[in-house]
């Protein structure tokens, strides 16, 4: 195969062995981004790799990729804060927010502001218009019904004021049915809201009201912007926002160009933002996959990831991705067994990185095992454990060994 910019040549046999160099490349390129999707540890791509290329090669490419991901594994913390410094344009806060917003919460230790979540189902009923019927009962202050006078103990004065409240709430319940009250109620909950519709574990069609990407991205966006840059900046993005997210075409895009306008690559908010997409945890990951998966498989358990936003009475912030995993045996329902980890980023008072800790949270082992199968899972997660607990206790730059480093 000739050098960039060369002609190829007329031979027949040289075009055969065109073909086939490009194919190679061909399948390098992809198992190369299958290794990236797998950890390198698939028997599968090896194979399809293998197809194209004999088997000294593959071994040679698969030990290579391996060693890479070791790498990143090892020098995880080093390699979180490079992503972190990276401009907001390299990063995938403009597709991962809108994406996966709904999933992010924010916690308020100081009470400047209420604690933020999103719901995936509305608080407000599309049918909570209705008009209660006329025979509902009217309580007065103290709970008791007015309809129920004690002759006994009333003399002539209560019982002229009696009816007359009974006449007001009368023109009160004549009046309602001509009445809307949830009516802007619901022109704002439509306005916020969409119908989304879900197809359940157990084979059946949900259909929940939930949040609007764009509102949810307004709520994040002014919400922390006054957290962290004050109310100027709170107001400045509230002012703009309708200029930039339209609710149609590309809002990746559209955020993009909002986030480089007017939240700034410099401003306290844009450090934050910056850790807040699925791309921050990919080496905190494979450190945990590099010590755990050769002797556990394991794979991500779909829509599991969450991320918690805490701002602390010390001024510090604490911005925690979790995320669960499944192993590759047992029923997809019954996981031999299935465990939490949370990877932590710690800013300090002027936003910058001071700390990273990544844990094992949760650990789920199935009953439908053997004893000999639940002590190994019991032992690597052990292991696990105690190859997290040094590298948070590890202040120094320098990476320390991992226990499955060949």
């Amino acid at each position: 195969m000739g050098t960039c910019g060369s002609k190829p040549s007329k031979n027949n046999n040289s075009k055969t062995n065109i073909k086939k160099n490009n194919k190679n490349s061909k399948d390098t390129k992809r198992l190369s981004s299958n290794l990236s999707k797998n950890g390198g540890t698939s028997s599968s791509s090896l194979q399809q790799f293998d197809n194209g290329i004999n088997g000294g090669d593959a071994k040679k490419f698969h030990d290579e990729h391996k060693n890479n991901l070791n790498q990143v594994a090892l020098n995880w913390k080093p390699n979180t804060i490079g992503i972190w410094k990276r401009s907001h344009e390299k990063l995938a806060i403009h597709t991962d927010i809108p994406r996966l917003g709904h999933k992010i919460e924010i916690i308020d230790k100081m009470d400047r502001l209420q604690n933020i979540s999103f719901s995936n189902v509305t608080s407000i009923s599309l049918n909570n218009n209705t008009i209660p019927p006329n025979n509902t009962d009217i309580k007065n202050k103290d709970g008791d019904d007015i309809n129920n006078d004690d002759n006994n103990n009333n003399n002539n004065n209560n019982n002229n004021n009696n009816n007359k409240v009974e006449e007001e709430q009368q023109e009160q319940l004549e009046q309602k049915p001509s009445e809307t009250p949830k009516s802007e109620q619901l022109i704002e909950h439509n306005s916020k809201y969409t119908s989304l519709t879900t197809l359940t574990s157990h084979g059946t069609f949900s259909t929940a009201q939930v949040l609007k990407k764009e509102e949810v991205v307004y709520q994040v966006l002014t919400n922390l912007a006054h957290l962290l840059d004050g109310e100027e900046k709170e107001k400045r993005i509230k002012s703009t926002f309708s200029n930039y997210i339209k609710g149609s075409g590309d809002m990746s895009q559209q955020l993009l160009a909002l986030l480089g306008q007017e939240v700034g690559e410099n401003s306290r908010l844009m450090q934050l933002l910056k850790v807040c997409h699925q791309k921050i945890i990919l080496p905190s990951y494979y450190f945990i996959k590099a010590n755990l998966f050769e002797e556990l498989p394991f794979r991500d358990k779909r829509g599991s990831w969450r991320m918690r936003i805490t701002f602390e009475t010390d001024g510090s912030v604490v911005a925690s991705h979790s995320k669960r995993q499944q192993s590759t045996a047992g029923a997809e329902n019954d996981p031999e067994f299935e465990f939490e980890w949370c990877l932590s980023i710690i800013f300090d008072k002027d936003m910058v990185i001071s700390g990273l800790k990544v844990e094992v949270t949760d650990l789920i082992i199935s009953k439908n095992i053997s004893d000999d199968k639940k002590q190994e899972i019991q032992r690597a997660f052990q292991v696990l454990q105690q190859a997290t607990n040094n590298t948070n206790n590890n202040n120094n730059s320098d990476p320390i060994p991992l226990n499955k480093v060949d």
